[in-house]
């Protein structure tokens, strides 16, 4: 599980980079893929068990949430070189420039924010409830904005969207005040770039329309997201897209609710962002993904993908006793 590339220039400025290898590091990896095992998508995995009971062999697949351009400037032309596919998992609404992700908000607040005293006692009071250590902001102010990239979003990324949507209105105030954001490049794919990647072979899945919280939504706005983000794709690349990806995917109890209406709208499955072995045993609408750690070795990555994801060792986070598995009539 990734959600973009870039350079190695590129890298050492970016602002998350545990899911973002640049391109030598990924190319170790994709190496490593297919030197130890067979790389498919996802896609044909899920199609391979439901057809016949099992994985055939051991096998690797790659996935990209978001849609970044990277995607294209970067990764397409290495599965091409390495003739191989992955899948990419779209917010809709962003594609089509109706959104603008929080977090690249965020961090283009903390960015362009001058650091002084006023500015570090008003971001201290909007945070002080979320259990983020700011209370020595002020006496290491060149922290400040670390802290920020850090620690900040991955508390917002677990709120309910109407409550996100205020902090970020009241940080935005707080940073930059009624300052216009500088125009950066564009950061997104586009449905012209897309097109080519599905034509060479890459799958496309949805990631909802505008990335919100499915957690928080009821029944009704979940099936909007979950429902028109497969349309809208399905009619721009005139392809079914039969993949899902959560956005955040942490709730694993609390996508089970959702589970009718990935059935509705004719998913195959649904991935979640736990990490862990994906088997015949697993459910196909909470399946689980790994993120790896960067290294640009091939022969690490190959004891890391053999030795520690390749096991059927399942993790349990939150208390969970064991994987959530589907049973074969659900089939």
């Amino acid at each position: 599980m990734y959600h973009d590339v870039v350079t190695e220039s590129e890298q050492l400025a970016h602002w998350y980079s545990s899911d973002t290898p640049n391109t030598s590091q990924l190319e170790a990896l994709i190496v490593a893929m297919k030197r130890h095992y067979r790389v498919i998508t996802v896609e044909d995995a899920v199609l391979e068990i439901l057809n016949t009971g099992k994985i055939q062999t051991k096998s690797v697949a790659l996935t990209f949430d978001d849609g970044y351009v990277g995607t294209h400037s970067l990764l397409y032309p290495l599965l091409r070189k390495h003739d191989i596919a992955a899948t990419i998992y779209l917010p809709t609404n962003w594609i089509d420039g109706k959104i603008s992700p929080w977090w690249l908000l965020l961090n283009q607040y903390v960015d362009e924010c001058s650091i002084d005293s006023h500015r570090i006692a008003g971001v201290e009071k909007i945070i002080a409830g979320f259990k983020v250590n700011v209370t020595w902001l002020a006496k290491q102010p060149n922290k400040f904005k670390a802290v920020l990239r850090d620690q900040l979003g991955g508390i917002l990324m677990k709120m309910e969207d109407k409550v996100r949507d205020q902090v970020m209105h009241d940080l935005r105030a707080t940073l930059i005040g009624d300052s216009p954001l500088l125009q950066r490049e564009q950061l997104v794919l586009n449905w012209t770039q897309i097109k080519e990647m599905a034509a060479y072979g890459i799958r496309f899945g949805a990631h909802s329309c505008s990335h919100r919280n499915l957690s928080f939504l009821d029944l009704e706005a979940a099936d909007m997201e979950i429902g028109e983000s497969k349309r809208v794709i399905q009619q721009r690349l005139g392809v079914e897209a039969v993949g899902f990806a959560y956005p955040y995917g942490y709730d694993v109890n609390g996508y089970r609710r959702l589970r009718p209406l990935f059935e509705k709208h004719d998913y195959l499955y649904a991935c979640t962002s736990w990490w862990g072995h994906v088997d015949a045993g697993c459910d196909r609408y909470l399946l689980a993904r790994t993120c790896l750690a960067q290294t640009n070795s091939t022969a690490v990555f190959a004891r890391v993908l053999g030795l520690e994801y390749c096991t059927k060792q399942w993790p349990r986070p939150f208390g969970l006793e064991e994987w959530p598995l589907h049973t074969k009539s659900s089939d």
